[in-house]
């Protein structure tokens, strides 16, 4: 019992002596300018700094998944960049890329959807970049994880966009380690899935292995992504595999894209126009 009695007692003590601490600083604060303000700035400091880091964690926690893939990559585009010897301040930005002939074929520019439909067989979207932007019919649209369509047409300040989800969709494409290209054509089912035709059975596919743009167009780079094989099947009549790609994004959930200009584009079509003319 005297134990107990001790305790409180003592509890009392520090009780009243930090009662004390919080009296003669409320005096302090209320009576004299010089510690009123003093206080004050100590206190806005703290709040501040309180409030700063809980704001960082809470917007980290937010971020969605996309944005943190676009911001990563973004990042190592930009230190890929830095390494290049034609790379310099004055050309500090993400919208270009060179390839390992030190030529420019490509222009990048980033843009967002702003309007959307995955329910029909022929979808499309809106993205908020358009002619004024440099923005034209036939360009690439990617995403940070691979393709998401090709521009239909422009306005002065956006673009509608024919989506991979298109019963016109019709993309030169091939496995990942293959020469080989078949066609990405969207079956209209499922909006993660896509089929692959054109790959013979000889061929060593597994699933799970990556799918992507063969190069041969004058719209998509080589080498982006469209998805992961999902199923295959060998079809005995057309001596081809049924393939099902699943896409790396979901495309309903995809915010973020990239536009992307081929500055080869009428070079190959100028090219183009004259095998007609080439007489034996």
């Amino acid at each position: 019992m005297q134990f107990l009695t001790n305790l409180i007692s003592k509890i009392g003590l520090f009780v009243f002596f930090i009662l004390l601490e919080i009296a003669a600083v409320y005096f302090m604060a209320t009576k004299s300018d010089f510690h009123k303000n003093a206080i004050g700035v100590k206190t806005m400091a703290v709040n501040a700094y309180i409030s700063t880091k809980a704001s960082n964690i809470i917007n980290f926690i937010n971020l969605p998944e996309e944005n943190r893939n676009l911001i990563e990559e973004n990042a190592q585009l930009k230190q890929k960049l830095a390494k290049h010897p034609l790379f310099n301040a004055e050309d500090d930005s993400l919208r270009t890329k060179i390839d390992s002939a030190y030529h420019q074929k490509y222009a990048y520019l980033t843009a967002e959807i702003v309007d959307y439909n995955l329910r029909r067989k022929d979808n499309y979207f809106l993205i908020n970049k358009g002619k004024k932007d440099g923005v034209s019919e036939n360009m690439a649209v990617l995403s940070s994880n691979g393709v998401v369509g090709a521009v239909l047409n422009s306005s002065d300040h956006y673009s509608s966009v024919l989506s991979v989800l298109h019963s016109r969709t019709n993309i030169k494409a091939r496995i990942k380690g293959s020469d080989r290209f078949g066609i990405i054509v969207w079956p209209g089912i499922d909006h993660r899935e896509l089929s692959l035709t054109e790959i013979p059975k000889y061929l060593n596919v597994k699933v799970g292995d990556t799918v992507m743009t063969a190069g041969a167009s004058a719209i998509y780079p080589e080498g982006e992504l469209i998805g992961r094989v999902k199923t295959l099947e060998p079809n005995d009549d057309t001596g081809d595999y049924e393939i099902i790609v699943e896409t790396f994004d979901d495309l309903s959930k995809v915010r973020n894209v990239y536009v992307v200009e081929n500055l080869d584009k009428l070079d190959i079509e100028k090219a183009k126009s004259r095998e007609d003319v080439i007489t034996e």
